[in-house]
């Protein structure tokens, strides 16, 4: 009887140990079946408190705002003047003075230039908003 049990137990011990290798190499989500240490997955999870590090804008998105909300029609992708200034180069003024350029363009006014930007964009999607800045970015 006592045999029977210890090779019972054996089993069980057996099945849990190799249960445990095909987790480790089956590449699913379970904790036993990564190779990378715990610590390191959960400190990639965002919290409320959290931001990311690093954010990768839609610059493909960026363009089709910069042409739906009519910026193009205003401003050059290159140096040349329209009705606004032209936007070659714009990515050495940062991200902050291009965001306040674009939802209040009466806060920084080009030498040279008018006041004539539309005002309606502060209702833009944040996501557009960076999108649209990070296509800004790319322009030479």
């Amino acid at each position: 009887m006592i045999t029977r049990h210890r090779h019972l137990l054996i089993s069980m011990f057996l099945l849990g140990v190799i249960g445990l290798c095909f987790g480790c190499s089956d590449g699913g989500d379970t904790p036993f079946a990564t190779t990378t240490p715990i610590s390191a997955v959960t400190s990639n999870i965002e919290t409320d408190t959290e931001k990311p590090g690093v954010q990768i804008n839609d610059v493909s998105n960026g363009e089709n705002q910069f042409t739906g909300l009519g910026c193009s029609a205003c401003h050059s992708t290159g140096s040349d003047k329209i009705i606004g200034p032209g936007l070659s180069g714009i990515k050495s003024k940062g991200d902050d003075y291009i965001r306040e350029s674009i939802t209040n363009p009466a806060a920084i006014i080009v030498e040279g230039f008018q006041d004539l930007m539309p005002k309606g964009f502060t209702n833009l999607k944040q996501a557009d908003l960076d999108d649209l800045v990070g296509y800004l970015n790319s322009l030479n």
